[in-house]
C-alpha cells in the first residue's frame, strides 16, 4: 500500500513539474513576441538602434555649392567643370550603392525557395515566382540604363578633357598632366556593377530559367487575353519587359556595353582614338594597384581596398575590349601581383567572386589568348590554393597578436566615458576618432580572414583542422563582440560624430590654407608687375600664369568651402575630384598623398556605422552552416568557452537577414530556424542531460550500493555541469531556449518513472 502511494504521490509531482515547463516556456515566448529587451546582457538595451550619416539639407548639394563658391570669386567657367565631373561621379556612387544594398543579394537567392524545400516544383510555380520577381527586375533594368546613360557622358567628358585643344577653355587651358584618379575609380565602380551583375547570374541560372518560362507563358497569354482578365496595354507592357530582359541576359551585360548597338558605342569609339586618354588610365591604373598592393594584407589594409580593387580590374578590361590592345607589360605586371594576393574578392550575401573568372569570360576571346593573360589565368588554379596556405600562414602567426590588439581595444573602448559637453576636449575626440578607426580596421581583417578561410576550405574541399577550427570560431565571437561593443557605445559615438569630421576637416584645412594664402600673393604681386605699363608686356606667358594661378585659388577656395559643410558622401567625392583637378594643374606642390589619406580617413569615419554592421554580421555563414554543429560540439567540450556560445548562436542567426533581405519565403526562414534550434538541441541540450543524468545516476548508485567507492567530484576530475544551468536563455532570432528548463523537463521525465532505482532497492 505505501509503495502505490508512493507511486501516486510521484506521478502528481511530475504531471505538476511538467506545466510548469509548459507554463514557463510560454511565458517565455509571449516575451520574446511582445518586444520586451533581451535578458542576455551582451545585446543591445532595446529594439530601436540609432544610425546616423552625415547628410546636405535639401538643395544644398555638391552643385549648388560649387556655384556659390565661383559666384563669390567670379569663375564659374572652373565650378561647371568640377560640378559636371562631380554630378556624374556621384550619380554612378548611387546607382552601385543601390545594387549593393538589396540588389545582389536578391539576385544570389533567387529560385533558392526551390532548393530549400528538397522538391521539384510544381507545374507554374517558376512562372508565378518569377511574376513575384518582377519589380527586382524592373530595379535591376533601371539601374543599367541610368548608369549607362551617366558612364557615356562621363566617358565623352574624359575625351573631352584629355583631346581639347582650344586655349581659351578654363581650366583644361591650365593643366600639365591629368590627374584625375576619382573620376576613373567612380568609372570603375560603375563598370563593376555590369560585371556583378553577369557573375551572379551566371552563377544562379535560375534567373534564366524561370524568365524564359515566363516569356513562353506570355505568349499563351497575348493569344488569350480575355481569358486571363488582363488589358491588352498591360499584356503588352509585360511582354516587351520580359523581352528586354532577355535580350539583356542572352547578351551579357558587360558586353552588352561593347557591341556595335551600345548607347556607349559613340563614347566608345572616342576613347579608342585618344591616346591621351589611354595613357591616363594606364597612369591612373598603375598608381592606384601600386598603392593597393602595398596595403592589402598588412594592418593598413583599409576597408574599401578589395573593392577598389574590382573596380580596377573592370576598368582594364573595359579599355582592353574598347581598344582590342594588349595592356603594357607593367599593367600585367601588377594586375598578376593583385590576382597573386588577392585572387577571390567576396561581395554582398556571401558571394565569391573569382577574378580569373573574370578575365576569362569578359576580355575578347583574340586578347584571352596572348601569353601574358593566358598564363595568369592557367596558374589561377595554384593560386588559390597558394592563398588558401598564406591566409593559414597569417592566421597561425597573427591570430594572437589580433586577440591581443582585441583585449586592449576593447577595454580601452569599453572604458572610454563621454564627457560632458563643456569639457569635450580636442584631444578627446581625435582619440575616440582613432579608437572607431582601429575597431573598424580590426573587424574588417578579422571577416576577411574568417570569410575566406571557410569558404576556401570548402571551396577546395581542403580538411579543417580541429585547432583551426576552434580557433577560427574564436575569431567569429571576437567579431560578434566588437559589433556589440560598438551598439553599446553607439549613443555616445553618435554625440561625437560632429566633433569628429570637424577635427578631420580642420587638418584638410591646414593643409590647404597655406596654398590659398601663396596664391592671394603671387596674385597681388602679377597685378602690381601689370600696372608698371609695357614692362608687364616683356614678361611671357603672363596672361597664362594669371590664368593658372586664379584657377587655382578658385579650385582652393571651392575646396575650403565644401569643408564648412556637415561631410556627406557627395560632398567628399566632390573635394576628392576638385583636390585632383588642382593637382593635375601642376602649379602647387600640393601634398596629394596627405590629403588623400585624410579623405580615405574621413570616408571610413563618416560610414563607420554600415562598415561596422557589415562587417561584423556573418551573412556568410549560411553558406556553410554544417559548421555550426561542429563549433557548438566544441564549445559544449569546453567550459571555459561557455561563454561563446550566444555568439555563435548570433552569427548563425544572421543568416536570417540575409533571406530576408533576398525576401525569401516563409518555408525558406523556418527551415533555417528549426536547423539553428535543432543544431543547438543536439548538440548542446542533449548531451548536458545526458551527462547530468549519468552524474546523478552514478552517485546514487555510489551512495546507495554497500562496497562502491564514494566519489567526491572536486577531486576526481569530474566535470562541472553546473555552469551551463546558470546561463541565461539563448536567443534565437525567434525564441529564447531556456537551457536550464529543459534539462529539468527531461530529469522529471528521466527519475521520475523510477528508472534510477528499483523500488526493492528502497526497503
Amino acid at each position: 500500500m505505501a509503495s502505490l502511494l508512493l507511486e501516486q504521490q510521484e506521478k502528481l509531482r511530475r504531471h505538476v513539474d511538467e506545466w510548469r515547463f509548459r507554463s514557463r516556456a510560454a511565458l517565455s515566448e509571449l516575451s520574446s513576441g511582445s518586444g520586451t529587451p533581451s535578458p542576455t546582457p551582451s545585446a543591445p538595451s532595446g529594439p530601436v538602434r540609432l544610425r546616423v550619416a552625415p547628410a546636405d539639407p535639401a538643395g544644398a548639394g555638391a552643385v549648388s555649392l560649387l556655384l556659390t563658391a565661383a559666384a563669390a570669386d567670379d569663375n564659374v567657367a572652373v565650378a561647371k567643370f568640377v560640378a559636371v565631373l562631380s554630378h556624374s561621379s556621384v550619380e554612378i556612387s548611387r546607382l552601385s550603392d543601390a545594387a549593393s544594398k538589396g540588389l545582389y543579394r536578391q539576385l544570389v537567392l533567387f529560385g533558392h525557395d526551390a532548393g530549400v524545400s528538397g522538391e521539384a516544383l510544381l507545374e507554374g510555380e517558376p512562372q508565378k515566382l518569377f511574376a513575384h520577381s518582377i519589380p527586382l527586375l524592373l530595379e535591376l533594368y533601371e539601374i543599367i540604363n541610368g548608369l549607362i546613360m551617366i558612364l557615356g557622358n562621363l566617358l565623352r567628358q574624359l575625351d573631352v578633357i584629355c583631346s581639347v585643344r582650344d586655349k581659351n577653355v578654363r581650366p583644361l587651358n591650365s593643366f600639365r598632366n591629368f590627374d584625375l584618379r576619382t573620376v576613373f575609380g567612380s568609372l570603375g565602380e560603375g563598370l563593376t556593377v555590369f560585371l556583378l551583375l553577369d557573375e551572379i547570374l551566371r552563377h544562379n541560372g535560375h534567373v534564366k530559367s524561370y524568365l524564359s518560362l515566363f516569356s513562353r507563358m506570355m505568349s499563351k497569354v497575348k493569344s488569350e487575353v480575355d481569358i486571363f482578365g488582363m488589358s491588352v496595354e498591360d499584356v503588352d507592357f509585360l511582354d516587351q519587359v520580359v523581352h528586354n530582359l532577355q535580350k539583356i541576359f542572352d547578351s551579357g551585360l558587360f558586353h552588352r556595353l561593347l557591341q556595335v548597338d551600345s548607347p556607349l558605342r559613340s563614347s566608345i569609339d572616342l576613347v579608342r582614338s585618344n591616346k591621351k586618354l589611354l595613357d591616363a588610365f594606364h597612369s591612373c591604373f598603375a598608381e592606384s594597384s601600386s598603392e593597393i598592393i602595398l596595403r592589402i594584407g598588412s594592418s593598413k589594409e583599409l576597408p574599401y581596398d578589395r573593392k577598389t580593387i574590382l573596380h580596377l580590374v573592370a576598368l582594364l578590361l573595359f579599355f582592353i575590349s574598347a581598344t582590342d590592345e594588349t595592356p603594357d607589360k607593367k599593367s600585367m605586371k601588377l594586375l598578376t601581383e593583385m590576382f597573386q594576393m588577392v585572387p577571390v574578392i567576396y561581395i554582398e550575401g556571401g558571394k565569391r567572386i573569382v577574378l580569373s573568372d573574370l578575365m576569362k569570360c569578359y576580355c575578347p576571346p583574340a586578347l584571352s589568348s596572348l601569353p601574358p593573360i593566358k598564363e595568369a589565368c592557367e596558374a589561377f588554379e595554384i593560386m588559390k590554393n597558394n592563398y588558401l596556405a598564406h591566409l593559414n600562414e597569417v592566421q597561425s602567426r597573427d591570430i594572437q597578436a589580433i586577440n591581443d590588439t582585441l583585449s586592449c581595444w576593447s577595454v580601452s573602448f569599453q572604458s572610454a566615458v563621454h564627457p560632458s559637453s563643456q569639457m569635450l576636449t580636442e584631444e578627446w575626440v581625435r582619440h575616440l576618432q582613432k579608437q572607431i578607426l582601429q575597431g573598424v580596421v580590426l573587424a574588417d581583417r578579422i571577416h576577411i580572414l574568417v570569410q575566406s578561410m571557410l569558404d576556401l576550405h570548402m571551396h577546395l574541399k581542403v580538411p579543417l583542422r580541429r585547432e583551426k577550427a576552434k580557433s577560427l570560431c574564436q575569431m567569429i565571437v571576437s567579431l560578434k563582440s566588437i559589433g556589440d561593443l560598438f551598439n553599446t557605445r553607439g549613443s555616445n559615438i553618435v554625440r561625437s560624430l560632429p566633433h569628429i569630421i570637424n577635427i578631420i576637416q580642420s587638418d584638410i584645412e591646414l593643409l590647404l590654407v597655406p596654398l590659398k594664402t601663396r596664391l592671394q600673393s603671387e596674385i597681388a604681386k602679377a597685378d602690381q608687375v601689370s600696372k608698371t605699363g609695357f614692362l608687364s608686356l616683356l614678361r611671357r606667358g603672363s596672361a597664362e600664369m594669371e590664368t593658372k594661378l586664379l584657377d587655382s585659388l578658385s579650385l582652393v577656395l571651392i575646396s575650403l568651402q565644401l569643408l564648412e559643410g556637415s561631410g556627406s558622401s557627395p560632398r567628399q567625392l566632390t573635394l576628392s575630384i576638385t583636390v585632383d583637378i588642382l593637382h593635375s594643374l601642376g602649379h602647387l606642390d600640393v601634398e596629394l598623398c596627405k590629403v588623400r589619406k585624410l579623405l580615405s580617413k574621413f570616408r571610413v569615419l563618416s560610414n563607420f556605422q554600415s562598415l561596422i554592421e557589415e562587417r561584423t554580421k556573418c551573412c556568410f555563414l549560411y553558406w556553410i552552416k554544417e559548421m555550426l554543429s561542429t563549433w557548438l560540439s566544441m564549445v559544449y567540450g569546453d567550459a571555459c568557452k561557455l561563454s561563446w556560445l550566444q555568439n555563435i548562436v548570433d552569427a548563425f542567426s544572421d543568416g536570417t537577414s540575409l533571406l530576408e533581405l533576398g525576401n525569401m519565403g516563409p518555408v525558406a526562414l523556418q527551415s533555417y530556424e528549426e536547423d539553428i534550434e535543432n543544431a543547438l538541441r543536439e548538440e548542446v541540450v542533449a548531451p548536458l542531460c545526458r551527462d547530468i543524468e549519468t552524474d546523478l545516476r552514478l552517485h546514487v548508485h555510489s551512495t546507495r550500493l554497500k562496497g562502491a567507492v564514494v566519489v567526491n567530484p572536486t577531486k576526481t576530475g569530474v566535470r562541472n555541469l553546473s555552469w551551463y544551468l546558470r546561463m541565461k536563455p539563448l536567443r534565437l532570432p525567434f525564441k529564447f531556449v531556456d537551457v536550464k528548463l529543459l534539462v529539468e523537463n527531461h530529469l522529471n521525465s528521466a527519475f521520475y518513472t523510477y528508472s534510477v532505482m528499483p523500488n526493492y532497492d528502497n526497503k
